[in-house]
């Protein structure tokens, strides 16, 4: 290497202000030149969008703008570490799915039933449904109305134990604790206010408070799910007008929403009943067959909307009973009704949770089987069953005798294996049951 002389380096010194100079005012000139082509090729992209923008979009396409519009938006307004919700949403039906594949055609059969136990304490004839059947869901029952068993609290905590323990897949335990007439701890615990006193104080926190003790009382003694509340708008009908929050749509939504978070926010899922509103009808469904005579214009501002306000509170679930509702379905009651529940209650006001049927048993339902033909009340019971699962319920309620519950699970059985409930319709139900029982923690989707 060749070094310059002293001469050269201080000439060279000398001269190192003047090429600065130069080198600023190259730079500068370059910057110019960018800034200048940023601007015309910006300027290009606004007229080709706006070219662009007046030609049809296919929806297909359309939808996958939007999503990549709202995950880019989702990204810039958080930076939370998760996933976006969709792909959140995404992440867990694959998992459900998963836990579904491993599942036998028995196991899953068994999710979709719910098995009435009325006993003073857990015995071997329950063996057969909960481990052979493998039925998934109970419902701590009374038997013509009288008492729940077993007669002391104590005695509940140990069989809501021991159904857990002796059952083959976790269990959703479910009962009807209402208060007032409808009051399955009232043996143990005394009894506590009904749903029309309660909304009677005008004061939400009480019936909040109301629901939170429920709560607490009800997963002492092992039940995770309680079939409440009504959210039917009394209008005079045979139902007790006790058990209904109000004779207004608001008034319901106003305390009935307060019940349900009471329950659902302390550990308990709740339940809203009785689908599609019975308010009005002029017999109760478990007595005999009735109809609700309302348009659909009343049904819709009137005994629709408690269900409809109340889904942005996420129900548990949502149970069906069975009353004629002409104006939408002529031909079947409510609880067997593909119009009433598929394309009403999902697709109309957009609930996609678990749909839970009241009891089979009821009087309106052997009704109106009989009056298709079926006399044999365990017939009548297993095809009425089938034609619930085909109609969208995903959780049906047995009967309480053990020969109808066999006719019960072998009525579905056959109807799977022949595909009269297909494949695709099973994993419907399933997916819908598995996601609330990960909800509730009763299954690990890890």
């Amino acid at each position: 290497m060749i070094y310059p002389s002293p001469l050269e380096h201080k000439q060279q010194q000398s001269r190192a202000p003047g090429r600065s100079l130069q080198h600023i005012l190259f730079s500068a000139m370059l910057l110019v030149l960018a800034v200048h082509i940023a601007c015309i090729f910006t300027i290009g992209q606004i007229w080709h969008i706006s070219n662009t923008s007046e030609r049809p979009i296919s929806p297909a396409l359309g939808a996958v703008y939007a999503h990549q519009s709202t995950s880019t938006q989702s990204s810039r307004s958080s930076s939370s570490p998760y996933a976006p919700l969709a792909n959140q949403a995404s992440g867990q039906n694959q998992s459900i799915d998963a836990y579904i594949d491993h599942m036998t055609q028995t196991q899953k059969i068994g999710q979709l039933l719910m098995l009435p136990v009325y006993t003073n304490g857990y015995n071997s004839v329950l063996n057969q449904p909960l481990q052979q059947w493998d039925i998934a869901n109970v419902i701590i029952f009374t038997q013509y109305g009288g008492a729940l068993m077993p007669s002391t609290q104590s005695g509940l905590a140990q069989l809501g134990h021991d159904l857990q323990a002796h059952a083959n897949q976790r269990l959703i335990v479910a009962t009807d604790e209402e208060g007032g007439t409808v009051d399955r701890l009232a043996p143990y615990y005394g009894s506590t206010p009904s749903p029309s006193s309660l909304a009677a104080k005008s004061d939400t926190k009480q019936v909040y408070a109301q629901a939170r003790q429920n709560a607490q009382r009800l997963l002492a003694n092992g039940i995770n799910a309680n079939l409440a509340p009504l959210v039917d708008v009394y209008q005079g009908g045979a139902i007790d007008q006790s058990r209904m929050f109000g004779s207004t749509p608001g008034d319901v939504i106003k305390y009935a929403g307060a019940f349900l978070d009471g329950l659902q926010q302390n550990g308990v899922q709740g339940t809203l009943k009785h689908w599609p509103g019975i308010g009005s009808a002029p017999v109760n469904p478990d007595n005999g067959l009735s109809s609700i005579t309302h348009s659909q214009a009343q049904l819709n501002s009137v005994d629709f909307a408690p269900f409809r306000a109340l889904l942005s509170h996420q129900p548990g679930m949502i149970m069906t009973t069975h009353v004629m509702v002409p104006a939408y379905d002529s031909h079947k009651p409510a609880s067997l009704s593909p119009v009433l529940i598929n394309q009403v209650l999902r697709g109309q006001l957009g609930y996609q949770g678990v749909v839970v049927t009241d009891q089979m048993e009821a009087g309106g339902l052997l009704q109106f089987m009989q009056q298709q033909g079926y006399s044999n009340p365990s017939q009548a019971i297993a095809e009425a069953t089938v034609q619930a699962i085909l109609a969208g319920n995903d959780i049906i309620e047995c009967p309480m005798a053990p020969d109808r519950q066999a006719a019960v699970v072998n009525a579905v059985t056959s109807a799977v294996q022949s595909g009269r409930i297909s494949q695709d319709r099973l994993h419907q139900s399933l997916q819908r049951i598995i996601a609330l029982k990960a909800r509730m923690g009763l299954i690990s989707l890890s």
